[in-house]
């Protein structure tokens, strides 16, 4: 049985996209390989959660940096979603693993591990990269739920205006774009907004106004819940990728800066409109 490491991301300001495409990469190496899998993860309790209701073993980890403050057992691979790696974590990790591979990591680690992917850039970015590296870059490595392929073969059509919006600000929300936007959709629009589980405040949202307005948590079926509105309000992170895959027109408000390319890339493309910074 092959042994994974994971190492994700996750916090409030962070949010929870690093995880949750790790746990679909997780799933499915334990569903085709009976892969063993561990997690290490801040000590951030919506990650926990998740990572409980997927029945995922884990370890709360403090920072990732060489001094790692847990055991960390051998692995046949390794896998980073942490963004940001440093050489000495990475040379640390390869006296514990075979392989490593880290996903759209902008850290001097990158240049380090075995493969990297980033479905945000292109192949012409290869060459900032050691040829050390085996590289999978470009929109064909995003890492969606399996019920994505289904719906990105299926045609869309759409009414003359919209007349359903979702909107969606991954699972924290940490810049309060939901409310502020509310301020501003018309009444005639039926919205959807779903409440992630590190949300703020979430008592606030039980006094909308249920006539045009649904509230929805712990969201399962994310394709068809994209697939089934006319637009969606969202961040360049996951969602900007998988509503691009179901063919969602997206209006972005990035979180932070590093989304600014993606969703201007996505603008370019057609498949958005960028609205900037939040």
């Amino acid at each position: 049985m092959p042994k994974v490491n994971i190492f994700c991301q996750a916090s409030f300001t962070q949010g929870m996209g690093h995880l949750a495409r790790q746990i679909h990469i997780a799933k499915e190496l334990r569903k085709h390989h009976n892969t063993d899998i561990s997690f290490f993860v801040p000590e951030y309790s919506s990650a926990i959660e998740a990572l409980k209701q997927n029945h995922l073993p884990h370890s709360v980890i403090e920072a990732f940096d060489p001094a790692l403050k847990v055991n960390i057992r051998n692995a046949d691979v390794t896998i980073l979603d942490i963004k940001d790696t440093t050489l000495p974590f990475i040379e640390g990790l390869k006296k514990q693993s075979e392989k490593i591979i880290s996903f759209e990591d902008q850290g001097e680690g990158r240049n380090h591990v075995d493969l990297l992917v980033d479905c945000n850039l292109t192949q012409a970015d290869t060459q900032n990269v050691s040829k050390n590296v085996t590289t999978l870059f470009g929109l064909p490595y995003a890492v969606f739920a399996p019920e994505f392929e289904i719906l990105h073969s299926e045609k869309r059509t759409f009414p003359e205006k919209i007349e359903s919006l979702l909107i969606t600000f991954g699972g924290t929300d940490p810049n309060n774009i939901t409310l502020d936007l509310l301020k501003h959709i018309p009444n005639s629009f039926h919205t959807t907004i779903i409440v992630g589980a590190g949300f703020q405040n979430q008592n606030v949202f039980q006094e909308l106004d249920k006539n045009y307005i649904r509230i929805t948590k712990n969201v399962q079926d994310m394709a068809q819940v994209l697939a089934s509105h006319d637009a969606v309000f969202c961040a360049g992170g996951v969602t900007l990728h998988e509503a691009m895959c179901v063919g969602t027109p997206a209006f972005v408000i990035n979180q932070v800066e590093h989304q600014e390319d993606k969703a201007k890339a996505a603008e370019n493309s057609g498949a958005a409109i960028n609205l900037g910074r939040a």
